[in-house]
C-alpha cells in the first residue's frame, strides 16, 4: 500500500473566496474531499496537511482512516510535516487545488513506479507558447514543454532526504527532487483526463457548473391523448378554440396543458397528474386546467427549480391550429414566468389515420427542461 500525502493548508488567497479554497462545497461536498475519496478508492492511506483554522471543519468530513497533520507557513514546510508521517515505500504528494484526479490517472502512476523512482503527472501544451522578456518575443517549441500536474510521486525516503537536506523554494516537489538528484530520471506520464488546479474564483465556478451542472437539469416527459365528443368546448392552451367538438375529461380536458403540467411533475419525479388532481374529486369537476398548470408550476417552484424550456406537439386531424399557436404560448409563457422563445407549440395531423386521425380524439406531447432556481 501507497500513501498519498495531500497538502490542503493552502488559504487560496488567489481566489477571492470567503472561505479557505478547500472547504469550497461543490455538491455539498468540500473540495479536499475529492482527492480523499479518489485516493482512497485506489486503497491508498491518506496524510492531510492541512491550515490549524480549517482543523474543526475538516475533522466533520474524514474518519479514522485519515491521518491529519498540521501545516506550515510555506508548501515546502507543509509537505515537510506529512513526509514525517509517511510509513509507506512511496508517497504521491498532491494538491488538494486539483479535485479531478482519477483512479485511473493514479494507477498509471503506480505502474510507473515499478520501474522508477520519481514520476510526474503533466498535460502537454496546446496552445501556441512563447518567451517573452520585455521586447523579445519568442516562439518555442511546444512539443518540447508539458504543464506539471499533481500527483508527483516519489520513493518516500528519497524525496524525504531531499526536503531535509533543501531549504530553498521551488515550484514543485518535482523541481526540489531534481535539485538534489539531478542525475536521476523523471519518468513523465502524460494525463488524458481533466486535472485543473482551482486557483481564481472562475475556476471554481466552472468546477462548480461541470460537476453540478447535470444534477441541476431535470427533464421530464408526457404523452396525453382524450376522446372527442359534441356539445363540449374544445380548450386548448387555456384559450377556447371554435369546433363542434370538444375534449372529454373531469377538467376542461385541455390535453395540451395536461401534458405540459405531467411533463413538469415527472421531471421532478413527482407522479402523474392524476395523482395529484384525481377524476374521482368534486373540486376539480370541470376546472380550468391554467389553474392545474398554476398549481404544478408553484409544486416546481417550491422544489427549488424553474422552467429551462418546453418543447410540445399537439396531434389533431381538424381545426387548423397554426393561428392560434401565438396565443397559446403567450398564455403558457406568462403562467409559468416564462419567455417566448423557451416554449415551442407545434401541431401536427396524424393523416387520417387511427382515432386522432379519424377525428375520435386529440393529444399531446410535452418535454420540460428543469433547471435549479
Amino acid at each position: 500500500m501507497n500513501t498519498a500525502l495531500i497538502v490542503a493548508a493552502g488559504t487560496g488567497s488567489r481566489s477571492e473566496l470567503k472561505e479557505s479554497k478547500v472547504l469550497f462545497k461543490v455538491n455539498n461536498k468540500p473540495l479536499f474531499m475529492y482527492s480523499v475519496e479518489a485516493f482512497q478508492a485506489a486503497g491508498f492511506n491518506i496524510c492531510l496537511v492541512v491550515s490549524k483554522s480549517d482543523m474543526n471543519e475538516i475533522m466533520d468530513y474524514v474518519d479514522h482512516r485519515v491521518k491529519i497533520v498540521i501545516g506550515g507557513k510555506t508548501r515546502s514546510e507543509s509537505v515537510q510535516k506529512g513526509l514525517k508521517e509517511v510509513t509507506t515505500p512511496y508517497v504521491y504528494i498532491h494538491d488538494a487545488a486539483r479535485p479531478l484526479i482519477s483512479v485511473k490517472a493514479i494507477n498509471n502512476i503506480e505502474k510507473a513506479l515499478e520501474m522508477h523512482d520519481a514520476v510526474i503527472l503533466a498535460e502537454p501544451v496546446v496552445s501556441a507558447l512563447k518567451y517573452y522578456d520585455k521586447n523579445l518575443l519568442k516562439s518555442l517549441d511546444r512539443n518540447q514543454h508539458i504543464l506539471a500536474q499533481t500527483p508527483q510521486a516519489f520513493l518516500t525516503e528519497k524525496i524525504r532526504y531531499a526536503y531535509i537536506r533543501n531549504n530553498a523554494s521551488f515550484d514543485d516537489d518535482i523541481s526540489l527532487y531534481q535539485s538534489f538528484y539531478p542525475e536521476q530520471h523523471i519518468h513523465v506520464i502524460i494525463n488524458e483526463e481533466p486535472n485543473p488546479k482551482m486557483t481564481y474564483f472562475n475556476d471554481f465556478i466552472n468546477l462548480k457548473t461541470q460537476l453540478e451542472g447535470v444534477k441541476s437539469m431535470r427533464i421530464g416527459h408526457s404523452f396525453d391523448l382524450h376522446q372527442l365528443k359534441e356539445d363540449r368546448k374544445l380548450i386548448l392552451g387555456g384559450i377556447e378554440i371554435e369546433h363542434e367538438k370538444g375534449l372529454v375529461g373531469h377538467s376542461d380536458a385541455d390535453v395540451l396543458l395536461h401534458a405540459i403540467s405531467e411533463a413538469m411533475l415527472g421531471a421532478l419525479a413527482l407522479g402523474d397528474l392524476g395523482t395529484h388532481f384525481p377524476d374521482t374529486d368534486d373540486r376539480y369537476k370541470n376546472i380550468s386546467s391554467m389553474i392545474l398548470l398554476q398549481n404544478v408550476y408553484q409544486k416546481i417552484k417550491h422544489a427549488g427549480y424553474i422552467i429551462n424550456n418546453i418543447d410540445a406537439t399537439i396531434y389533431a386531424q381538424t381545426p387548423k391550429l397554426s393561428s392560434y399557436i401565438n396565443k397559446m404560448r403567450e398564455n403558457i409563457a406568462s403562467k409559468l414566468s416564462i419567455k417566448l422563445e423557451d416554449l415551442s407549440i407545434k401541431a401536427t395531423t396524424y393523416e387520417h389515420m387511427d382515432a386522432i386521425g379519424n377525428e375520435k380524439a386529440m393529444a399531446a406531447e410535452a418535454v420540460v427542461l428543469l433547471k435549479k432556481e
